[in-house]
């Protein structure tokens, strides 16, 4: 469902202003530092809750300002406002208050694709597991069960040890069910139980660690808990990783013109083999988006996953004492990327290890789309200058066949005018990587049904087309 307006009042430096977009494709244009990533951050806080940056609420107030004020409409007439005044966080949605972030969290599921998603690739595994659990919390729609209060802490950027997840309840009080299962709950509730185990056993171990002798019942009842807890966000990630990494995989393949393997990897290993979830690109590039292929390997069922888990906590207890933490366990497992058996985030070039991250997030709008949400709202930061021109035209039409884009760059460069959407409402599946067939898609002179233009500078935003 796109994002029919926001209304901006004390938000970083942008002007007090409201905006009409197009529920196809909109543009920003204006020099660096003009506010265009601001607008975006906006639209992603009205739709999240928070910043894509991860900054707290304090930090997007504008300076001189008493109150920031984000409010919006979908095209169902559907509204929600968030109200900062530097103190109290206070969020309505169809003017009803709402306590826990859950109840509002992606009412209005947003994709970003930023120039940093190449982080995604490159960077620490935290990085990579806190676009999982993001992807899987959107595609769900973030309405089910307990979450976090709206004015809790934000969550580490990194997703380190001990992080707060987007559920996590202001009061953190345990929750038990038998047999260690959470049905109906939310996966940001699993993972924000989960979180809280693994915070107080790590608690334990940085209480233990100069006095080995002692704490081991109680390290091994926590140790318990952990796993109690942590079967359920694995149970919930299989269900969903295999294919946001086969659309990944297939998207890559389209983009970059050849394959790469995309695998979760499981710290729990059970009889010396690691657990691994790997997805493949299929060709040929006429199959759908999100139709890569999937060879699982170790499926262990919830019983023998306690197991191993629980055996993997135990034998790496010495460890953990020396470090302060678990080491194993869904808050250290990675996605990994390879060509030819080479991890891209080591050996893969600047384009490629750019092309997974964008293929990542393709793949994660896959996902919403896929669950039955509405089609996602794509915030695009000059995402297209880092690549060739096909390449960009390619990636913009990808976005457009499965959503509404709002795409801020620096200069007027590509923009698509398409005129023979398919049936279904595809655009983008007779895209070739290497056979110059781009028929569907013009570039040249900014045309009015291409969608909307809009100009901003020192804040203020204007529309020009």
């Amino acid at each position: 469902m796109a994002l029919a307006s926001i209304s901006l009042r004390g938000f970083r430096n942008l002007d007090p202003t409201i905006i009409a977009f197009d529920s196809g494709a909109n543009y920003l244009f204006g020099p660096n530092g003009a506010g265009k990533t601001n607008l975006l951050e906006a639209i992603h806080y009205l739709a999240i809750g928070r910043s894509f940056r991860r900054c707290p609420d304090a930090e997007l107030l504008g300076f001189g300002r008493d109150v920031l004020v984000v409010s919006g409409t979908d095209e169902r007439g559907d509204t929600a406002e968030i109200r900062f005044d530097g103190r109290e966080k206070r969020i309505l949605r169809n003017d009803i208050p709402v306590e826990k972030l859950s109840e509002y969290f992606g009412w209005l599921p947003v994709v970003v694709l930023l120039l940093e998603d190449i982080e995604l690739v490159k960077g620490a595994p935290a990085i990579r597991r806190s676009f999982l659990d993001m992807a899987i919390s959107k595609a769900e729609g973030g309405t089910k069960s307990e979450a976090r209060s709206c004015s809790s802490p934000q969550p580490s950027p990194h997703g380190g040890e001990g992080e707060r997840s987007e559920g996590e309840e202001a009061g953190g009080g345990q929750r038990r069910a038998d047999n260690g299962h959470r049905e109906g709950r939310s996966y940001i509730a699993l993972i924000a139980e989960y979180r809280r185990a693994v915070s107080q056993y790590n608690r334990l171990l940085e209480k233990r660690g100069e006095r080995r002798e002692e704490g081991g019942d109680e390290l091994a009842a926590w140790e318990e808990e952990v796993v109690r807890s942590g079967v359920p966000v694995y149970e919930a990630r299989r269900a969903k990783v295999g294919e946001l990494l086969a659309s990944a995989a297939n998207h890559y393949e389209r983009l970059a013109g050849h394959s790469a393997v995309f695998t979760y990897r499981s710290s729990v290993v059970a009889a010396g083999t690691r657990s691994e979830i790997v997805a493949r690109g299929q060709s040929p590039a006429h199959e759908a988006p999100h139709s890569g292929t999937i060879a699982t390997v170790s499926v262990m069922s919830p019983s023998n996953l306690a197991e191993a888990f629980r055996q993997r906590l135990s034998a790496t207890r010495e460890r953990a004492r020396v470090l302060g933490h678990a080491v194993v366990g869904p808050h250290r497992d990675d996605i990994r990327i390879a060509r030819d058996d080479r991890e891209l985030r080591k050996f893969g070039s600047v384009g490629e290890q750019r092309l997974a991250g964008i293929a990542l997030r393709l793949a994660e709008a896959d996902m919403i789309l896929s669950a039955g949400r509405q089609r996602p709202v794509f915030l695009l930061d000059e995402v297209a200058s880092e690549l060739d021109e096909q390449r960009s035209r390619m990636v913009l039409a990808m976005v457009a066949e499965r959503g509404q884009m709002v795409y801020a760059a620096a200069r007027r460069t590509v923009r698509l005018h398409i005129r023979s959407p398919k049936e279904d409402g595809r655009v983008a599946d007779s895209v070739r990587d290497g056979d110059g067939s781009l028929d569907h898609l013009t570039t040249g002179p900014l045309e009015r049904s291409s969608g909307k233009e809009f100009h901003v500078e020192a804040g203020k935003v204007s529309q020009v087309s």
